[in-house]
């Protein structure tokens, strides 16, 4: 902290005398050579000076937008250039010489000098912490460049375009709008989903669809489910019986329900499933939801008599 105080110190105390010498002899320019009032020939350094170092602080902020400091440095070069000639014209005016010439330069030229170095740090880490880190040269001493010139200068080069080439930034992607269409939107959201969740979403938007038409449907928003997994989906939790009764001794009690049938559950099943069902599906279907355990050669024949019945449609491919 007291190293930073007395650096700014010295920096307003070297900007005072600076500013102070190199404004006494733009007065005596613009006051005693071309007779400018003396009002307006005191602001004469101010307009000169002060835009350099306004031009300086401008390149700052140019770096830390990610903008070009360019135009801030020529601005800077060309208000310091026209202050440095007026000074020469005072030294001409008083016959001063060389001497007179650097004594009345310098002090713009150190001013500029000394507030562009205090400068460079703060664009520098700014550009660091932007990612933008420019070459360095390579650490090879005064003896590597003398004895390897060619070779040092060859592995210079080399990681200079190395570093050109990786800084390059990729040509800009085409833009593609969103499409917001409905189906568009339906697409995205089921997308995002499990498929199990978007069948269930979609079964309770449609509770009375077939498994195959509501695989078909969701298929054309981008769910690709068969109708088997529709119907696997919609009756993996098995239908409950809950009965209740009297604690009381003379409840009367309640007869257990009815023994299962086999081929009315492959028949129940076989239709909660579809047309397209597989007997394997059927047989997974019964198992799961009234426990019996039946084969798929029974399955098929089952299915058979039912298809074959008098009074029967012909509808349906049947079941392999």
């Amino acid at each position: 902290m007291r190293t930073r105080i007395i650096w700014w110190a010295s920096l307003a105390l070297i900007g005072a005398s600076a500013a102070g010498i190199t404004a006494w002899s733009l007065y005596v320019v613009a006051h005693g050579i071309y007779g400018v009032p003396h009002g307006l020939a005191i602001l004469t350094a101010a307009v000169y000076d002060g835009t350099a170092i306004a031009a300086l602080y401008l390149a700052g902020q140019a770096v830390q937008e990610s903008r070009s400091a360019l135009g801030p440095h020529l601005a800077t070069l060309g208000m310091a250039g026209v202050s440095v000639y007026l000074n020469r014209l005072h030294a001409v005016h008083i016959d001063g010489g060389l001497g007179a010439t650097l004594l009345f330069a310098t002090p713009t030229v150190a001013l500029l000098l000394i507030t562009g170095l205090a400068w460079s740090g703060v664009r520098a880490r700014n550009r660091a912490a932007a990612g933008d880190t420019p070459v360095t040269l390579p650490r090879y001493g005064m003896w590597g460049w003398l004895l390897a010139t060619e070779d040092a200068w060859a592995a210079t080069k080399k990681r200079a375009v190395t570093h050109v080439a990786s800084s390059a930034s990729p040509p800009p992607q085409p833009h593609h709008p969103v499409d917001r269409s409905a189906s568009a939107v339906l697409r995205r959201t089921f997308a995002d989903m499990d498929p199990a969740d978007a069948i269930r979403f979609a079964h309770s938007a449609t509770p009375t669809v077939p498994p195959a038409e509501l695989a078909a449907e969701l298929t054309s928003y981008g769910v690709h489910v068969s109708a088997v997994q529709v119907a696997l989906v919609l009756g993996a939790t098995p239908e409950r019986i809950t009965v209740q009764r009297d604690d009381a001794p003379d409840a009367p009690q309640v007869s257990a329900p009815p023994a299962i049938n086999k081929s009315s559950a492959i028949l129940d099943a076989a239709s909660a499933l579809g047309p397209d069902a597989k007997a394997a599906a059927v047989v997974e279907r019964v198992k799961r939801t009234t426990g019996l355990t039946v084969g798929e050669s029974y399955v098929r024949t089952v299915l058979s008599r039912k298809k074959n019945a008098p009074g029967i449609g012909q509808g349906g491919e049947g079941y392999n």
